[in-house]
């Protein structure tokens, strides 16, 4: 049976989400180990590139050109970009469940469109301002400031939405031009010796057994960057985007089956008002587009 292009990208749309929501799981086990969260970024950074290795040593071979991109200072930055991005999630992981952090980390579409107006004057209408209002009440009902104990680590993942916004800014102007792969590479080059650094001071050895947790961060985390790119590639971002809402109950089975982890009614209502606020923009962007 073969299936039509919006069906198989849904299916990659899924198989992206079904990988990130492990990688964080990854993540958050081992967080209990004591491993800091720079530590855990080198992981996926050195684990990436070894996923990379065998793509890397056949471009080096055959396109070698294709590694030194016209636009280096844009992807550079998208690198560094990404790195405060990635530490801020991780370090999130360490002391905050896995389904409360991909709740408030839906918030970034709507720092994509508050970019987009700043930084790109790009015109922004009435229904895209309210959606990101609606957005904006959604993660107040999850973060609940002045009714629950404030946790910092609530900042981090909003900064690493930021960084997620940018991120996207940057890839949609460089994306015609650079492949995926080139950009998943320079980011995870980036990781490793920043992370690194910021590491040293709390390293611990890992153990054999928590070997196959460290690679499966790095491999689930690079997949998740192909299939999206590979979903991307046959639908359109519209119809993929109410997919990525499946991220929520996804990680709220890895939270409750590895961790007793449960969400509160509240983080489901915030993640409503949220989902409706990205489904707007997408709409909105689906119609500008036709």
């Amino acid at each position: 049976m073969i299936l039509s292009p919006p069906v198989r990208g849904m299916l990659w749309m899924l198989a992206q989400t079904t990988s990130m929501c492990a990688m964080m799981a990854a993540v958050r086990y081992l967080s209990f180990d004591g491993y800091s969260g720079p530590q855990l970024v080198f992981f996926r950074g050195v684990m990436g590139l070894l996923v990379l290795m065998p793509w890397l040593l056949h471009t080096v071979r055959v396109e070698p050109e294709i590694l030194r991109p016209a636009e280096w200072k844009l992807v550079m930055w998208r690198s560094l970009i990404s790195v405060v991005g990635v530490l801020c999630w991780f370090l999130a992981l360490t002391g905050m469940s896995v389904s409360d952090v991909t709740a408030v980390q839906f918030t970034h579409p709507i720092f994509v469109v508050i970019g987009a107006a700043l930084v790109l004057r790009e015109r922004v209408g009435i229904w895209r301002w309210s959606a990101v209002f609606i957005g904006f009440v959604g993660a107040l009902i999850i973060i609940r400031p002045g009714y629950v104990p404030f946790n910092p680590l609530i900042i981090g993942i909003l900064v690493s939405a930021m960084s997620n916004a940018s991120v996207q800014l940057i890839t949609k102007h460089v994306a015609l031009n650079i492949s995926g792969a080139v950009l998943i590479f320079y980011m995870n080059l980036a990781l490793v010796p920043f992370a690194l650094v910021l590491a040293i001071p709390d390293w611990i050895w890992p153990s054999w057994d928590q070997l196959g947790w460290i690679l499966a961060i790095g491999t689930f985390g690079t997949l998740g960057h192909i299939f999206l790119a590979r979903g991307m590639k046959v639908a359109d971002a519209s119809l993929l985007a109410p997919v990525d809402f499946m991220r929520l109950p996804i990680a709220s089975a890895f939270g409750w089956i590895l961790f007793s982890e449960y969400s509160d009614l509240e983080t489901w209502v915030g993640a409503a008002f949220i989902f409706v606020a990205v489904m707007i923009i997408t709409r909105r962007e689906a119609r500008r587009s036709a």
